[in-house]
């Protein structure tokens, strides 16, 4: 059964996750009419017939003497047809500012115990004339006027009349009691603020939290509605006032935050949506049921077992409707509240993406393809329901649901501050009159009797600001109200409200199914066998037939039409195919150039049009614009330098250039392309990086590079892996601007170094972009010349060009609003970030990220997996490593090759390989701790980002799909840059690891053999310049010729020993023990 259970509420968990506009729309709509029915049992008659001020309470008082005993309460007073009717109508005076405003006297009324309040008398049937006739009433220069039955104050009396209301009950109360409900309100606002702190820890700071409560809510509506329409159960609004926040705390909301705080989590995964909600819900189903038929069964128990106990019992029932509801919901409207989210979530991620490339610099076309890409990489079973978000559609919405609340508000009140009866004098919140003792003195019971309508007080105000907008606003709302009233109107609404509700259903599957199509179609495409084609050229009778190789159905295959083709397809089952070329004439130049004039460039063949390009008349950069064809303009462009610069070698494929995405190239990453560079790509790892394991892709041409990587990584995880901190996230630009005068630049330096300066700038720069966000300000001055380093964060984009236009608005401001306007931008960028050259400001300072990676590798591992001894190893790092470079004055220079793979990561990644003039600035660092080797890499400006460059490019993106860093990241923009800096700093650790052992292995070589062995020699010195290795190797060479006893005798030994064969093989472990892993 629980299996059963299991599956079906999965099943339509998915369905409603499958189509969550339609169960929203529908379980919406169902409330408001559920709404709706509760206001007409519940809203008192005077509150929903605001237009009637005819309707109170009427009174009866039979023939003969008045006596206030004799006044009785009645429903319908067309049981006295004959009686006299008078009405009664309170006017009360509401003073503002003025305490000795004087009320104004108003015919056939009297002065009533409240000296603001008048009671006017007069027979029904003038009553309504006669108080249109005093809408407006002016007494000494004062002007009153009559406020709307439903004016948005009016909550201001329902709220003074509630405390009166609440104190008498609290009054007639057992402190028990009073303890009590005090108790359960406490608690039922603890849970309910909860859930918002709840949702925030799970990323939604609000409609995530407001959906769980309209979803109970929802529950709540639908639950009275049974009871009212369906069971004929009123419950009376002091038990509920009293028995919902029971249910509130007992119940809560946990399980709804529990299935959204996994949702959300889920999101980021490549699962589709309805597999997400269905999947968590599922794992939930049972602990749902369990605490909500738990609760649903003592509550049915209790109504079953104390019947004469009447509230109780209806509150009960009620209750367990309402839990009941809330379950069913849970599966439907929670269910499709929930993948929406995720489809909006991930579609703002898209969007994101795309922005962050378009302030990079990217073209919003080949911004919008990466970031559609990446949202179909990140997640290929998903069909996404937006295409684009769009904030002003959005905006629009959540304005159209507030004036939906506020008209509600506004025209009925509150309606649940009301009981189940229609009478007004039983609302905690009611304002109703009686008939008073002194009204009656002014009232003459007639011979046939005498009713008496008692209306609801009308209040007056001085005429003022408040007053008009109210009035207007009512106005407003009761033309469209009368409007939407209207017969023909109203159809035509419904009509229009249904015909929209289908085009959004029909235009969100079609948008589902075309991108659904789309994908299928694509996967069998690629998965379809490639057919065989065979070329036959008739440029020469004696030509063979030769195989064409196909393209892959993801390739853009070049566009030549510099010979006319003829394909004939077999009718065997291979789908072979013949392709016949015949040679075609081509144009004369004078006509080709009459074709570019024309604009029909696209027309002619690649010769010719690579022959407008020979002559001059077509420049290289315009092909792509020309024809359309990217890469097109590529076979172009080639056919074109080869013979500008007489180089055959482009007509052939050793360079390549078929098979590779050039749209993403143009406009981005590249111009006058002619093809790309093949670079070899290793991986080196797993690397364990502060408890995460990574492979590690490296472009290099360097041998041994990536093997010295794997040994150094082989010793780090033996030793726990990298712990890495980052202590600085800043990207920089250092633009340098000049002054009239030395006083100028100097008032500028002290501006923009004081806290009103910074807070200026730092509110400029912020304007400019939705990711970068100005850190601080730095200046230095040169005479007149004032340099301006500005530090901000940029997202997970490495950030130059986003930055850049950030620093340029704010010189702008400077000169336009902060009253600099002598200052001149000499150049935006003043060498003074420093970008792409060495300098000692960054590696102070920092720039981009900051980051220092350790690990401590035991002692065996060592002298086991490094061939090597720890002393040996921090000797060597301060003689080489910090002596060394000191001695040669280097700036960030104190480490054995960490250009060597920061340049490897940053091609594989797509990074800008120039940039590691400044990320490769690294300090080693290595101690003997308790025998162990503690090793450290310190790097302060490593330029590290994981949108936008040469990481669109897929071969690229690939390799940081591969390391996880693809991208923005989903929910703390910057975490994905900030790892792939870790990333890097830890390979690097690793490198410098395995290079220092095996330099230190040669000298360990040598000690051992003097020390130990009689004779010793000297090893043949290193092939290594200046003490650093210029490969990964390190290897000690040498040349050795045996001696007649079987010894070997080492090249560059002075003294001529004769060292051992066993000695030499040491000497070569030693010096080769790089490549092993």
């Amino acid at each position: 059964m629980l299996g059963f259970i299991t599956k079906a509420t999965s099943a339509l968990a998915t369905t409603s996750a499958h189509r969550p506009i339609h169960f929203i729309i529908v379980t919406a709509l169902l409330a408001t009419i559920a709404y709706l029915s509760v206001v007409d049992e519940y809203v008192p008659e005077n509150l929903s017939n605001p237009n009637n001020i005819s309707v109170g309470i009427n009174y009866y008082h039979p023939p003969g003497s008045t006596d206030y005993k004799n006044w009785i309460q009645i429903d319908d007073i067309t049981q006295y047809p004959n009686a006299n009717q008078i009405t009664i109508a309170p006017l009360r005076f509401r003073k503002v500012h003025n305490n000795d405003q004087n009320i104004p006297t108003i015919d056939h009324s009297y002065q009533s115990l409240n000296q603001n309040e008048r009671i006017l008398i007069l027979p029904t049937d003038q009553i309504q004339s006669h108080l249109q006739s005093i809408n407006t009433i002016t007494y000494k220069g004062i002007t009153w006027k009559a406020r709307n039955n439903n004016p948005i104050t009016k909550y201001y009396e329902y709220l003074k009349n509630a405390i009166v209301k609440i104190n008498d009950l609290i009054k007639n109360a057992e402190s028990f009691d009073i303890l009590l409900i005090t108790v359960a309100y406490l608690s039922m606002w603890y849970t309910i603020i909860k859930v918002f702190l709840d949702m925030r820890k799970v990323g939604s700071n609000f409609w995530l939290a407001f959906s769980t409560i309209i979803s109970s809510t929802f529950a709540f509506l639908f639950a009275l509605v049974a009871t009212t329409k369906i069971l004929e159960i009123k419950v009376p609004l002091i038990s509920l006032s009293e028995g919902i926040p029971f249910l509130v705390a007992i119940i809560g909301f946990k399980h709804k935050v529990s299935i959204a705080s996994e949702v959300q989590r889920a999101s980021n995964s490549s699962l589709d949506v309805k597999t997400i909600v269905s999947s968590v819900i599922t794992s939930h189903t049972v602990s749902m049921l369990r605490d909500h038929v738990a609760v649903i069964g003592v509550l049915i128990v209790i109504a079953g077992y104390a019947p004469h106990l009447v509230g109780l019992k209806n509150f009960c029932i009620l209750g367990a409707l309402i839990l009941s509801i809330d379950l069913l919901l849970v599966y439907t409207f929670f269910s499709a509240i929930l993948a929406l989210k995720i489809e909006i979530n991930r579609a703002r991620r898209t969007e994101d993406l795309k922005d962050a490339l378009e302030e990079e610099g990217i073209s919003s076309l080949v911004a919008q393809k990466v970031a559609d890409q990446a949202s179909s990489i990140s997640h290929p079973h998903d069909s996404n329901m937006f295409t684009k978000t769009d904030s002003s559609i959005v905006s629009f919405k959540v304005a159209m649901v507030a004036t939906y609340l506020a008209i509600h508000v506004f025209w009925f009140g509150s309606s649940w501050l009301y009981s189940s009866t229609s009478n007004p004098s039983e609302s905690i919140f009611s304002n109703s009159p009686s008939l008073s003792k002194s009204a009656v003195k002014h009232i003459t019971v007639s011979s046939n009797g005498t009713i008496v309508t008692v209306l609801s007080p009308r209040t007056y105000m001085p005429l003022g600001t408040l007053i008009i907008v109210e009035e207007n606003i009512f106005f407003i709302l009761e033309k469209i109200s009368h409007a939407i009233q209207d017969s023909l109107i109203s159809k035509f609404l419904l009509f229009a409200f249904a015909i929209s509700i289908s085009t959004n259903a029909y235009f969100l599957n079609a948008s589902r199914v075309q991108v659904s199509a789309n994908n299928k179609l694509l996967e069998k495409e690629i998965s379809r066998p490639k057919s065989r084609k065979n070329t036959l050229s008739l440029s020469s009778p004696s030509s063979p037939i030769t195989p064409l190789t196909p393209l892959s159905a993801s390739s853009k295959a070049p566009s030549s039409k510099s010979s006319s083709t003829i394909v004939v397809e077999d009718d065997d089952s291979s789908s072979d195919e013949l392709i016949i070329s015949a040679p075609s004439k081509q144009l004369p130049l004078d006509e080709c150039i009459a074709k570019l004039k024309e604009g029909k460039v696209k027309s002619l063949t690649d010769n010719e049009v690579s022959s407008l390009v020979v002559a001059g008349k077509l420049p290289l950069y315009a092909l792509e614009k020309q024809l359309a064809d990217n890469t097109r303009a590529v076979v172009v462009r080639r056919k074109a330098i080869a013979k500008l610069s007489n180089a055959p070698v482009l007509d052939t494929d050793r360079l390549p250039y078929e098979h590779y995405d050039y749209d993403r190239v143009f406009g981005a990453c590249c111009e006058n392309v002619i093809g790309f560079m093949p670079i070899p790509v290793g991986v080196a790892g797993p690397l364990l990086i502060d408890g995460k394991p990574y492979h590690i892709p490296m472009a290099t041409t360097e041998g041994c590079l990536v093997a010295s990587t794997m040994r150094g990584c082989k010793a780090i995880n033996a030793g726990g892996g990298v712990q890495t901190v980052l202590t600085q996230d800043g990207m920089t630009r250092g633009p340098c601007v000049s002054f009239p005068s030395l006083l100028r630049a100097g008032a500028a330096k002290l501006w923009i170094d004081s806290e009103d300066g910074q807070k200026t700038l730092k509110k400029a720069f912020n304007s400019t972009s939705r990711f970068a966000r100005l850190q601080h300000v730095q200046t230095a001055m040169a005479g007149t010349l004032l340099f301006i380093r500005f530090r901000t964060t940029t997202g997970d984009a490495m950030g130059m060009n986003m930055i850049s236009k950030g620093v340029e608005y704010s010189l702008k401001y400077m000169v336009e609003e902060c009253g600099w306007d002598d200052m001149d931008v000499i150049s935006l960028s003043g060498n003074y970030c420093t970008d792409k050259k060495a300098a000692a400001i960054n590696w102070i300072e920092g720039r981009g990220k900051s980051v220092v990676a350790e690990a401590r590798i035991p002692a065996e591992v060592v002298q086991k997996v490094l061939k090597s001894d720890v002393n040996a190893l921090v000797e060597l790092n301060i003689s080489k490593n910090l002596i060394g470079s000191a001695m040669a004055g280097s700036i960030g220079g104190f480490n054995a090759h960490a250009a060597n793979l920061v340049t490897a990561v940053f091609l594989a990644c797509g990074q800008d390989p120039a940039q590691n003039v400044e990320s490769s600035n690294c300090i080693t660092l290595m101690n003997n701790v308790n025998g162990d080797l503690q090793v450290s890499v310190s790097m302060p400006s490593i330029e590290v980002g994981t949108i936008g460059g040469g990481t669109i490019l897929d071969p690229q993106g690939a390799m940081l799909d591969l390391l996880g860093v693809r991208g923005p990241h989903p929910t703390n923009p910057g975490d994905n840059a900030r790892q792939l800096a870790r990333i890097v700093a830890s390979t690097v650790l690793a490198a410098e690891l395995s290079l220092c052992s095996a330099l230190a292995a040669g000298h360990l070589v040598q000690s051992h053999m003097q020390h130990n062995r009689k004779g010793g020699v000297a090893a043949a010195p290193a092939p290594v310049s200046n003490g650093s290795a210029t490969t990964a190797t390190a290897a000690i060479t040498t040349t050795a010729s045996a001696t007649p006893n079987g010894s070997t005798k080492l090249n560059g030994n002075s003294n001529g020993k004769a060292v051992g064969a066993t000695d030499i093989e040491l000497l070569k472990e030693g010096a080769i023990n790089c490549i092993k892993s």
